[in-house]
């Protein structure tokens, strides 16, 4: 399947932000510095080598310079994207096709670099988690 992204016309709430290299060790400092003030995680987490996702409430997000919010769409629910943009294709259509390959939900597609992140496996941005997070960077 080949499609091109195009700009969004009707722009969703954010339900998550997302940083990719330099910009998700930025972000994940940030997060890092309001979680160890809290007692219980606002958000969800998930990092990989070069990406961190991290999900929760619209006005509780945080935000550094590169990072790009997300959300899924109501045609589409199970398929999160960047909130700017998105698959000149229906979305509905290019769910399925995804679920037929992918049977994990919800799924972030992401534009650049182009991947497909499982967000099921999102867990609380606790101080644990996040010490994960930063040891697996570290390594």
């Amino acid at each position: 399947m080949h499609w091109i992204w195009r700009r969004e016309t009707d722009v969703p709430p954010a339900m998550g932000v997302v940083g990719c290299g330099d910009v998700a060790r930025a972000l994940f400092a940030k997060v890092e510095a309001i979680a160890a003030a809290q007692t219980t995680p606002q958000w969800q987490v998930s990092a990989h080598q070069d990406l961190l996702v991290l999900t929760g409430n619209t006005e509780t997000l945080p935000w550094v310079d590169g990072a790009r919010y997300i959300a899924p769409r109501a045609d589409a629910p199970t398929l999160w994207l960047p909130t700017l943009e998105r698959p000149e294709i229906a979305l509905d259509l290019l769910a399925a096709a995804i679920a037929r390959k992918h049977p994990q939900r919800p799924m972030l597609l992401w534009p650049q670099p182009a991947q497909l992140v499982p967000l099921h496996r999102l867990l609380p941005a606790d101080a644990a988690v996040l010490a994960r997070i930063a040891a697996h960077w570290v390594s």
